[in-house]
């Protein structure tokens, strides 16, 4: 009980420190946002230059927004409860809509696309990266690890690219146009406008991650373990591969490896912004895209919360749950 009260105030810290930087950057900006704000959200709502009072409660709304009525104090604290809260306001983009009812909606596509891509890709990688160690100096196992030298260093949204290249336009199976979602999710046509929206993506995700790291990290894992003395007496004792595979193998690379994972996955709410952009892909990443280019900061800062969150949260449950995972590891 005692490390789970540290490691939440730990937790808790960490969150106020992001969001104390994100107020002092904003603060140490060379231009006043406020002002840049008020001229975009004119430009777009058509809003009269000669109406001062409509002006003034524009400055009014994005001053309360960015806590910068007050003292320096009252302004911090202001800030702190909008993050806190997840009340940034209306988006400039989509004015009058809330930026938390475009993130509501725009979130289950990233998080969906996201968690399943690497998921799959981590499971495929590490079960081919110990299975290859296992076979070391087979011919299965020297062609998988071609491949994985050949992906690893080419960044994945070439390979999305390429994708998109093959089956969009030499074998056209897929479009690159805007999906359109039915509102019936029971209905066939609602199944198969997900399906053409995130096979692409998906793959172009997949593919690379589970051939490119996740194989070769868990394949350099698994060779340290082939060392092992344990492991070694398990192989005289005439015990099956399979068995060696799960009970000795798969079990003592996944600390590191999950990690990884936990970090990964932690970090979806910021979106795979190009792999969006390439595939048309209605998710955080190209709304992000979106709102740097339009200069909407509530609809960024939005966004650049969730991801903050997102990796200080799962970094938290990941420290708490590691002694589940082995029990090698004790609460200190």
């Amino acid at each position: 009980m005692r490390y789970i009260l540290y490691r939440t105030l730990l937790l808790i810290a960490t969150i106020l420190m992001a969001f104390t930087l994100t107020f002092l950057m904003l603060k140490a900006l060379p231009v006043d946002i406020v002002k840049n704000m008020v001229a975009r959200s004119m430009a777009v709502t058509g809003a009269a230059l000669g109406d001062p009072e409509a002006v003034q409660r524009m400055y009014d709304m994005y001053y309360e927004l960015f806590g910068l009525k007050g003292s320096l104090l009252e302004q911090y604290l202001g800030f702190l409860r909008r993050f806190l809260t997840l009340d940034f306001g209306i988006s400039i983009l989509a004015r009058p809509t809330t930026v938390r009812e475009i993130i509501s909606y725009r979130l289950p596509w990233t998080t969906t696309l996201l968690a399943f891509s690497i998921v799959i890709a981590w499971i495929l990688g590490n079960i081919m990266g110990a299975i290859a160690s296992l076979f070391e100096g087979s011919k299965m196992s020297k062609t998988l690890q071609a491949i994985a030298v050949t992906l690893y260093p080419i960044p994945y949204y070439v390979f999305a690219i390429v994708l998109t290249y093959l089956f969009a336009y030499i074998i056209p199976l897929f479009s690159l146009a805007p999906v359109r979602i039915p509102e019936n999710i029971f209905s066939l046509e609602f199944l198969s406008a997900i399906f053409q929206a995130m096979t692409l993506p998906a793959l172009s995700i997949i593919i690379p991650g589970a051939l490119g790291w996740w194989f070769l990290s868990s394949r350099a894992l698994a060779l340290n373990i082939l060392s092992e003395d344990y492991y070694y007496y398990g192989e005289i004792q005439g015990l099956p591969k399979r068995l060696l595979l799960r009970k000795y193998m798969l079990k003592n690379i996944m600390m590191p490896q999950i990690t990884a994972l936990s970090l990964n996955l932690g970090g979806i709410f910021g979106g795979a912004l190009l792999t969006e952009m390439l595939f048309n892909y209605p998710g955080l990443g190209q709304l992000l895209y979106q709102a740097v280019n339009a200069g909407d900061y509530p609809l960024v800062l939005g966004i650049v919360s969730l991801s903050i969150i997102g990796v200080a949260v799962a970094a938290y449950i990941l420290d708490l749950i590691y002694p589940l995972m082995d029990p090698r590891v004790r609460y200190g």
